[in-house]
């Protein structure tokens, strides 16, 4: 099987991962109580830490560490050690084959033929199974079989971005998990835990939709920034109609990357809305100091506008015509919350 990255995570244990989650302590529950499905199934949308949270059980199924119920895995002992270093002899990942999408049938060969014999430790045998939705639907019946035929102490973990993908007959053989975005707080005190400012780590969890793993993309890719810099120059800087041109020429070579320009301010005036609707603070920023005063109704009506956007830039609408239209809008509903 190829080769994955088990880097250690920021969480000192399963509990701590799960925090925030009621579906995720319940089945921290079931595990420490001995009572674990042989097969879970977690969804969700990308970045709520599924395969986080996917790795840590499965270390922790194997951990032999002497830890204090609800404190594994311990990532000291040697099974803890042999697991993130990917040569532990009862922890399968099958993966796509180099230059492969698909998980294939052979893929699960190695695991299915290990399967057929006793465990190499005498102990748990954990199958991790990231992107699941990613097997054909020969990898995926020749799973259905192996679930079926599993011994006690064999554990599958599964995720899923897509559930729907996967077929009915795997689901239901699965607990499944439905993993929920993150609060913004919750995103926050996990960015300040890895050592972001305070600033950006507050910005990061109010832009990322409660995905802790968009918020670490955002986090280190500049390109990101750059982008979320010239929309607040353009789209956001407009105060009336007097600011568009100035605005509109900031934006006149920027065809190619219009429609990340478009995610980004569709972004931010979410979380602008969210900010409103919650009474969460904002962002420490020039931009948001005016932002702030902006009514619901009016964000909303933007969010409209930017989907209409979408639709026109589909049917060939020009990117400075579009551009212009929409700052348009911006600047008529930002002369609603002027004094």
């Amino acid at each position: 099987m190829s080769s994955i990255d088990l880097t250690p995570v920021s969480f000192s244990s399963l509990e701590d991962c799960a925090a925030g989650s009621d579906s995720l302590l319940a089945l921290c529950r079931d595990f420490f109580d001995g009572r674990l499905a042989h097969a879970t199934l977690l969804t969700g949308e990308n970045g709520v830490g599924k395969k986080t949270f996917a790795r840590l059980l499965a270390q922790a199924l194997l951990c032999s560490g002497e830890m204090p119920e609800g404190k594994k895995p311990c990532g000291q002992c040697r099974d803890c050690k042999r697991f993130l270093a990917h040569t532990h002899p009862d922890a399968f990942f099958p993966v796509p084959a180099p230059r492969e999408k698909s998980i294939k049938i052979e893929a699960l060969r190695e695991m299915i033929d290990a399967l057929s014999h006793h465990s190499l430790e005498g102990g748990k045998r954990v199958i991790v199974i990231e992107n699941a939705e990613r097997m054909t639907p020969q990898a995926q019946n020749c799973l259905l079989k192996t679930l079926e035929e599993a011994s006690a102490g064999t554990y599958f973990l599964l995720t899923a971005d897509a559930e729907a993908a996967l077929l009915p007959t795997i689901r239901s053989r699965c607990r499944v998990i439905r993993m929920q975005p993150w609060a913004p707080e919750r995103v926050e005190k996990a960015l300040l835990k890895r050592g972001i400012a305070p600033d950006r780590a507050h910005s990061l969890s109010l832009y990322c939709e409660g995905s802790l793993g968009r918020a670490l993309q955002m986090q280190e890719d500049e390109s990101y920034w750059a982008a979320r810099d010239l929309v607040r120059r353009s789209f956001l800087s407009v105060r009336n109609t007097a600011d568009i041109a100035a605005a509109s020429a900031l934006l006149k070579d920027q065809k190619d990357q219009a429609d990340r320009l478009l995610d980004i301010l569709e972004q931010q005036i979410r979380a602008l809305l969210q900010c409103i609707l919650s009474g969460a603070a904002f962002p420490a920023d020039d931009f948001s100091a005016f932002w702030q005063n902006a009514s619901a109704h009016s964000l909303r009506f933007i969010l409209e506008s930017i989907l209409l956007s979408r639709r026109h830039r589909a049917s060939n609408v020009g990117w400075a015509a579009l551009a212009e239209g929409l700052m348009q809008t911006i600047s008529e509903e930002a002369s609603k919350w002027q004094v």
